[in-house]
């Protein structure tokens, strides 16, 4: 049996400083040999839609900077790392193909940056698309997020079936699906202050939550899967299981 971990949603500098000091603590010692970044490592608001003119001129440097000292940590130990892009990640990858001249320019180095860390942290990348984003642990899914809102965990139940991790809701939730085999999606939650000045104004923040999943994958594909959630500043989780 393997040990792992999946983290969703660090948004670089927009960290929760409790959440990653619990997580990276508890990664050390959990020890998991499976080590995954679901998505948002980055937050890269100055490149998103509807940025402001303050945003949009703002320098991305803190905020890489803060992701890759999160990635840098959590992968160090792990034997199998895996780095899922999400619809944040994603944004630099649309501006290469999307713009031109000097902005252009930006975003292709700053793929660079980003494909050369992956390589340091010997992890493997999937790309932020609803089929080719999907990283399969044995009988178990692991994909950034495809749906938001009260009924994302039960949408992605429906259409990926089986036992699905997933992040970018910042909720921790789960639903199951009537099916003839199990099809349970979980909302794996967050590593990221609720306090964003983007979300200032939207309600659906008030659902977010802190946390991360992990357990065990079997030699057979099947796993057991925990929940770690914040409550009042601390993160309570169990690091072993026994069998009756």
């Amino acid at each position: 049996m393997k040990r792992f971990i999946v983290c969703s949603d660090i948004h670089g500098d927009m960290q929760d400083p409790v959440a990653i000091k619990a997580l990276l603590a508890f990664t050390k010692d959990f020890n998991p040999e499976i080590r995954v970044i679901n998505g948002d490592l980055y937050d890269l608001r100055a490149l998103r839609k509807g940025a402001s003119q303050e945003e949009a001129y703002g320098s991305l440097q803190e905020d890489w900077a803060a992701g890759n000292k999160f990635a840098n940590e959590f992968y160090n130990g792990g034997k199998e790392n895996h780095f899922l892009r999400g619809n944040h990640d994603e944004r630099i990858y649309y501006m290469a193909k999307n713009t031109s001249g000097v902005v252009r320019d930006y975003a292709e180095d700053g793929i660079k940056s980003l494909e050369n860390n992956v390589k340091r942290w010997k992890a493997k990348m999937l790309p932020y698309d609803a089929a080719h984003g999907i990283l399969r642990l044995g009988k178990l899914k692991i994909l950034h997020g495809y749906f938001t809102g009260a009924g994302a965990a039960q949408a992605h139940a429906r259409v990926y079936g089986g036992g699905v991790l997933f992040g970018h809701t910042h909720s921790i939730e789960v639903n199951a699906v009537p099916s003839l085999e199990p099809a349970e999606a979980r909302g794996i939650g967050c590593l990221c202050i609720r306090d964003m000045d983007y979300v200032s104004a939207k309600t659906g923040k008030l659902r977010w939550a802190q946390g991360w999943a992990y357990g065990f994958l079997f030699e057979d594909g099947t796993y057991q899967l925990f929940q770690a959630r914040k409550i009042n500043d601390q993160f309570y989780v169990a690091t072993d299981i026994k069998a009756y």
